[in-house]
């Protein structure tokens, strides 16, 4: 009988010490895996802001431009 109460108790334990080293594990790769998306991100950002540098200014000639010709006819 001491037998099978030991045994219950060395489950539930075991069963506590797998949730915990899940739990662990689990933080440890979200962390990684947000951080490797946050820096997805912030390389797309940076793409999109830096062709935004060059596109900006060719939109606005072209706009201009487009204003004078609309006015001159």
């Amino acid at each position: 009988m001491l037998s099978m109460l030991v045994l219950i108790i060395f489950i539930i334990g075991l069963f506590k010490l797998t949730g915990l080293f899940f739990r662990a594990v689990g933080t440890l790769l979200g962390w990684i895996f947000g951080g490797i998306g946050w820096l997805i991100l912030a390389g797309l950002a940076v793409t999109v802001f830096g062709l935004a540098v060059f596109a900006v200014p060719a939109v606005l000639v072209i706009g201009c431009i487009a204003l004078i010709v609309a006015a001159a006819s």
